[in-house]
C-alpha cells in the first residue's frame, strides 16, 4: 500500500513510487527510485509538493517489519467465518467539479448505507463511459503488474479529490459497473440492443469562438485506410530525419516540405483517424530520440479532429506536434540518452530545448504564430510549475495546453533509455490524476474521448478471457470497439487472429473489454499483429 508523504517530510531510505506531476517535468527520469542522498531530497522538494512512497520497498528502522512469532491456529479460529469488507459506493453521476454542500453540510450517503433514501436510485454513470477504469481486481495474480494509475487506489482517502482527477472520482461512483455479475445481467439477450444515433456535437468550452466547428465522419474503414496511413507516416518520419540532418549541418528548415507531409497526415486522419493512430502505435518503437514529435503530431491531429477544428488548423496542430522538440537537435545526444538521474545543471540544460527550438523556427519564414506560441508553451503547466515562463491557467494558449497533454501522453507510452513504456490505458489514468493541477481538466477529458479509453493498438483482455488488440473505436459505445483477437481464452496465441466488432456481437454472451493490459502482457507484442 502506497503512502502519501509531503515533500518536506521525505527522508533518505524512502522509495518514491509516484510524483504529484509528470516525471518528464523533473530530473527523475526513472519513475520509482530509492532516495539515497541529500541532493535527491533537495530536488524532490524543489519540484514536488507531495509524493507517494512504497513502505515495502523503503529501507530503515521505520520500515523494518517486526518479527512475529508464528501463530498456531486453534480449531475455533479455523471454524471462524471469514469477514468480507466491501467498499461502499459513492453515488454515480456527480459532477467532477461539484462543490461541497453549502454551510459545510453532510454529503448525501451512498445507497445501501445508513441514512440513504431507498426510493432514490444512484445516478447512472453511463454518460461518462469513457472515464471508467475497468481494471478487474479478480484478474490480479496472473503475473501482471497493476496499472500505475492504480497507485492512488489504495490511498484515495489520503489524496484530495482535486488531485485524483475525474478518472479516480468517477471510478468510485461506478465501481463494479463492469463486474461479471452486472455484465451477465446486461447481456442476457441474444439480440443486440438498438444503436442510438450519435449525439449532436457540442463546442468544447475552451475553444475560441473564432473556431468554426467542422463535423467529420469516417469515410474509410481502418482496413481501407491503413495503406495510405502507412505511406503518410513513413514520409513524415523520413522528412523528420532529413530535418534533423539539415539543421545539424547548419541548414534551415524547409517549411514547404513539412507542410506537404503534414497535409498527407491530416487528409488520412480526416478520412479515418484510427488508421494512422494504429500505424503510429505499431511503429513508434522504431523512432529515434528525435522522432517523439511524430507521435505527438498524430495525437494532436486526432485531438483537434475530435474537437472540430477545420483542416487548416489540424495542419497547424500537426506541425506543432512534429516540431515541438526540434530544439533538442542542439543538445548533446549523450544528455538526451542518459539512463540515470539528471543533475540540476543537466535538467536546466534540457529545459533550454524550448528556446533553442524557437530560435530555429524564428529563422524560418511563414510559420504560423499559433504554432510558435504552442511550441513556446508546451511545457507550461496550469498551476505555474512548468517552464520556461512559469505561466498559469488561462494565460497558456489553447494550443499550448493541448500540446502539453499530447506531449506527456506520447512520452510515457514510448520506451526510452531511462524508462520503460507504460500501456496507453495506464497513461490516460495518469493524465486523469494530473488533470486540474498540471493540465486543463476539460481538455484531458476531451483528449481521452478523442483517442479512446483503450487507444488504438492497446492490448486488452475480453470477458471471454481472450486477449485482443484494439483496432478502431466505436463512437457510440466506447467500451465496445472493433478488436483483433490474438489469443485463445487460455492466452495461447491464435494461429489466425480474427477481427471482431464488439458492438455487433450477437452471441448468447456478448464479449466486452474486461481490462486493459500492459504492452508486453503474456509475452505478446502488438506490433506483431500489424494490419496488412
Amino acid at each position: 500500500m502506497h503512502r502519501k508523504v509531503n515533500a518536506r517530510d521525505l527522508a533518505i531510505g524512502m522509495f518514491v513510487a509516484d510524483l504529484d506531476r509528470p516525471w518528464i517535468d523533473t530530473p527523475f527520469l526513472l519513475q520509482g527510485f530509492l532516495v539515497d542522498d541529500e541532493e535527491q531530497l533537495r530536488q524532490l522538494r524543489q519540484h514536488c509538493q507531495w509524493v507517494m512512497i512504497d513502505p515495502q520497498r523503503s529501507v530503515g528502522p521505520e520500515f523494518d517489519a517486526p518479527v512475529r512469532k508464528p501463530v498456531v491456529p486453534t480449531r475455533k479460529q479455523e471454524d471462524a467465518p471469514r469477514v468480507v469488507v466491501q467498499r461502499s459506493e459513492t453515488p454515480a453521476g456527480q459532477s467532477r467539479a461539484a462543490p461541497p454542500a453549502a454551510g459545510g453540510g453532510k454529503a448525501t450517503p451512498a445507497p445501501g448505507t445508513k441514512g440513504a433514501d431507498p426510493r432514490k436510485p444512484a445516478a447512472a454513470g453511463g454518460t461518462r463511459e469513457f472515464a471508467v477504469s475497468v481494471d478487474n481486481p479478480g484478474a490480479r495474480g496472473q503475473g501482471l503488474a497493476p496499472a500505475r494509475g492504480s497507485d492512488h487506489e489504495s490511498d484515495e482517502t489520503q489524496v484530495p479529490a482535486e488531485k485524483r482527477g475525474f478518472w479516480g472520482q468517477l471510478r468510485e461512483g461506478v465501481s463494479g459497473l463492469f463486474a461479471r455479475k452486472s455484465d451477465e445481467l446486461e447481456h442476457t439477450a441474444a439480440e443486440p440492443e438498438p444503436v442510438p444515433p450519435p449525439a449532436e456535437p457540442v463546442r468544447a468550452s475552451f475553444l475560441p469562438e473564432t473556431v468554426q466547428i467542422t463535423i467529420y465522419e469516417d469515410k474509410q474503414t481502418v482496413e481501407e485506410e491503413v495503406g495510405a496511413a502507412t505511406i503518410a507516416y513513413d514520409r513524415t518520419s523520413q522528412l523528420l530525419n532529413s530535418v534533423v540532418e539539415d539543421i545539424r549541418a547548419g541548414g534551415n528548415l524547409q517549411l514547404e516540405s513539412v507542410e506537404e507531409v503534414i497535409d498527407d497526415m491530416v487528409q488520412s486522419m480526416v478520412r479515418n483517424p484510427d488508421a494512422l493512430m494504429w500505424v503510429a502505435r505499431m511503429r513508434e518503437q522504431d523512432l529515434t530520440v528525435y522522432g517523439h514529435g511524430l507521435s505527438v503530431a498524430v495525437s494532436l491531429v486526432a485531438f483537434g479532429r475530435h474537437l472540430g477544428y477545420p483542416k487548416e488548423q489540424l495542419s497547424q496542430l500537426g506541425m506543432l506536434g512534429l516540431l515541438l522538440d526540434i530544439g533538442k537537435i542542439k543538445l548533446p545526444r549523450e544528455l538526451l540518452e542518459k539512463s540515470a538521474r539528471l543533475t540540476s545543471d543537466e535538467f536546466e540544460q534540457i529545459k533550454e530545448h524550448v528556446d533553442l527550438g524557437l530560435d530555429i523556427l524564428n529563422a524560418t519564414p511563414n510559420i504560423h504564430p499559433d504554432v510558435l506560441e504552442g511550441i513556446a508553451q508546451h511545457h507550461e503547466r496550469m498551476n505555474g510549475t512548468g517552464y520556461p515562463a512559469n505561466m498559469m491557467g488561462e494565460k497558456i494558449c489553447v494550443f499550448g495546453r493541448m500540446a502539453a497533454i499530447a506531449d506527456t501522453y506520447a512520452a510515457v507510452t514510448k520506451r526510452r533509455p531511462y524508462a520503460e513504456a507504460i500501456s496507453p490505458h495506464e497513461a490516460l489514468q495518469m493524465l486523469s490524476n494530473w488533470s486540474g493541477t498540471q493540465f486543463h481538466a476539460d481538455m484531458v477529458e476531451q483528449f481521452i474521448q478523442s483517442i479512446g479509453v483503450f487507444p488504438v493498438g492497446s492490448l486488452v483482455e475480453l470477458s471471454t478471457g481472450e486477449v485482443a488488440v484494439v483496432v478502431t473505436h466505436n463512437k457510440i459505445k466506447r467500451l465496445r470497439p472493433k478488436v483483433l483477437v490474438v489469443t485463445e481464452a487460455d492466452k495461447t496465441p491464435h494461429r489466425h487472429p480474427s477481427m471482431r466488432d464488439l458492438l455487433y456481437d450477437v452471441s448468447d454472451s456478448p464479449a466486452f473489454i474486461r481490462r486493459g493490459l500492459p504492452s508486453n502482457a503474456y509475452g505478446l507484442d502488438p506490433s506483431e499483429f500489424y494490419l496488412n
